[in-house]
């Protein structure tokens, strides 16, 4: 009977490892100038505060907890190329880098509890050991990328290429070991596991993700010819909500000309036109030999892993 318990308990935790899935339900998300500004003559505001459309806060989209894509693993999806978008200044990366840090930790945090569940049924667990020492050496990586360097579009890519396949390998290697029929049975039992480390990540996040929004309003006031910080710190401080600023900006704009109303359209649609060739040419950038980069980090994460593992240093991902 114990043991029978302990094998729901751990089906219920190996199901509810996300899929590196970035989206969290009702939080706001980075928006871009665009989603803000004037569509042909008429203004329509575009989006919502509590979407979780894709680019949500969080986590930038990956199927919502679903299975990993099928396809080949070494082209980036297009939901990593809308993420590269915000990542053209320090401040768009270093959301992104962060929300991949989260995703890592809650999937090391299940992970985790997921093991010491097995270990009490007398599991042979080695192979699931290494995979979480390995990812905790990635969440050390994630930790230290620099989020101001030429680079850190790569970085991410890279980076949120191996937290992606880690995931995938402890999930099947999990599968090997239980029965898939059991797996189905308790879907519906997943149960979120967020401890206050998770919080304080979202807490970050939801800061940064303020202040990146905040800068999108005050450009368009720039696009728009006006110069008025108050609308745009009113959001950050929390004022007003998203919502209520894109309403404020509507009026602004319904008060201008047709033709001053299609100026303001063509250079935002030509912004958003600069943001996908942004993202595309940097998708294209980190794909150079990338498969020679994914060799060598994995190789030497999988040897650093394992030693840590053989002397029992594995930490808890919150005890950082």
């Amino acid at each position: 009977m114990k043991k029978e318990m302990s094998l729901c308990m751990v089906l219920v935790l190996m199901v509810s490892i996300c899929s590196l899935a970035f989206a969290d339900a009702g939080v706001e998300r980075p928006i871009t100038v665009f989603e803000l500004g004037v569509k042909n003559d008429t203004y329509t505001p575009v989006g919502n505060e509590t979407s979780e459309s894709e680019g949500n806060e969080t986590e930038p989209p990956e199927g919502n907890e679903t299975e990993e894509p099928e396809g080949n693993e070494s082209d980036i999806d297009d939901d990593t190329k809308e993420e590269i978008e915000i990542m053209n200044n320090t401040l768009g990366a270093e959301i992104r880098l962060l929300q991949l840090e989260k995703a890592i930790t809650k999937n090391l945090i299940k992970g985790e509890r997921t093991v010491a569940v097995l270990q009490v049924m007398e599991y042979n667990t080695t192979e699931l050991e290494v995979i979480l020492a390995e990812m905790r050496l990635l969440l050390e990586e994630v930790q230290a990328a620099n989020a101001s360097a030429n680079d850190s579009v790569q970085q991410f890519v890279d980076l949120k290429s191996d937290a992606k396949k880690l995931t995938k390998e402890f999930r099947e290697t999990i599968k090997e070991l239980l029965s898939d029929e059991k797996i189905k049975e308790l879907k519906e039992q997943i149960r979120e596991i967020v401890g206050e480390e998770l919080q304080n990540y979202s807490k970050k996040i939801q800061n940064r993700i303020k202040q990146f929004n905040r800068n999108q309003i005050y450009r368009l006031y720039g696009i728009i010819g006006v110069t008025n910080e108050t609308l745009a710190d009113a959001y950050q401080d929390g004022n007003i909500t998203m919502e209520e600023a894109k309403s404020q900006i509507s009026k602004m704009v319904n008060m201008l000309t047709k033709e001053k109303k299609n100026q303001i359209f063509s250079e935002l649609k030509k912004e958003k036109i600069d943001k996908k060739n942004y993202a595309n040419e940097e998708a294209g950038d980190a794909m150079l030999n990338f498969e020679e980069r994914e060799q060598s980090r994995s190789q030497n994460r999988s040897d650093k892993a394992k030693n840590k593992n053989n002397n029992g240093k594995g930490k808890d991902p919150q005890n950082k």
